[in-house]
């Protein structure tokens, strides 16, 4: 595996709509001999802290560097989950830090095999399936389950490698704080320029997909809520940040918002 930095960007949606898309990328596969079901993520600790920077942006030359812990973390998330080990489980809040665990190992992990290319398709990322929770999973399953929760925030919160998502963590999430994280996510996200662009000359907000999907009901929301009438989605995410974010959002407050374009944001620091 080459251990070079480079960059990885998604292809413009016109790439995935070509004639006969994306050929499906070949299942990852692991070593589950002798894994036992435990919920830990001691493994991802170790490769969020040696791995991704402080501003979330993963690292692919450090990563490959400690691949072997990234490899025990996920055959461990393999053979333990939801579904494969319920009786792990006591509550929503266990799950929920799972699957986001989940999603940020596997999105490390689609990156390394990606051997470092330049561009590399939507599909290879979101739709190449591997072994989780006793099943073939996708990260596109993960974000089915994410979507299907009742609140917005869990799937737009959610860790990834691109810059079209939330940023990876400092640390794996736990149970026990898990709904506030998902909510500082939030504000993570609004207030990260790379993710989050404010073009203050065009007086323009670029918006991430996955939040952008959400518009329509944040402003539904927002209106019924308050009583108002022509909020726009500015208006309507300012009741869910704080700090930087807040202020941030309050100076954008008028200003056009239109979806980011996939194929210009990259996933990872380059040097």
């Amino acid at each position: 595996m080459s251990t070079r930095i480079c960059k990885i960007a998604l292809l413009s949606a016109a790439l995935a709509a070509c004639t006969g898309g994306c050929a499906p990328p070949q299942p990852v596969a692991l070593e589950l001999d002798g894994v036992a079901p435990a919920v830990t993520y001691d493994d991802l600790a170790f490769v969020l802290d040696k791995a991704v920077t402080d501003d979330g942006l993963l690292l692919p030359e450090l990563l490959c560097r400690h691949i072997e812990r990234l490899d025990a973390q996920l055959a461990r998330l393999a053979v333990t989950g939801p579904t494969a080990t319920p009786e792990l489980f006591a509550g929503e809040e266990d799950e929920l830090a799972y699957w986001y665990n989940a999603r940020a190992a596997w999105s490390m992990k689609l990156a390394a095999l990606c051997d470092c290319p330049k561009e590399m398709a939507r599909c290879e990322l979101t739709n190449r399936s591997f072994p989780l929770d006793g099943r073939s999973m996708t990260l596109s399953a993960i974000d089915e389950l994410l979507a299907a929760r009742d609140d917005w925030r869990v799937l737009v919160s959610s860790p990834g490698v691109t810059l079209i998502r939330n940023r990876l963590p400092e640390r794996p999430y736990g149970p026990e704080d898990i709904h506030e994280r998902i909510a500082e996510g939030i504000s993570a996200l609004v207030d990260d320029p790379r993710r989050f662009e404010v073009d203050i000359a065009q007086r323009r907000i670029r918006v991430p997909p996955v939040l952008w999907q959400y518009r329509r009901r944040l402003i539904a929301e927002h209106n019924r809520v308050y009583g108002a009438r022509g909020a726009n989605l500015t208006t309507a995410l300012l009741p869910y940040v704080t700090g930087s974010a807040h202020r941030r959002l309050q100076d954008a407050v008028g200003y056009h918002a239109t979806p980011a374009r996939p194929s210009l944001l990259t996933a990872v620091l380059e040097r």
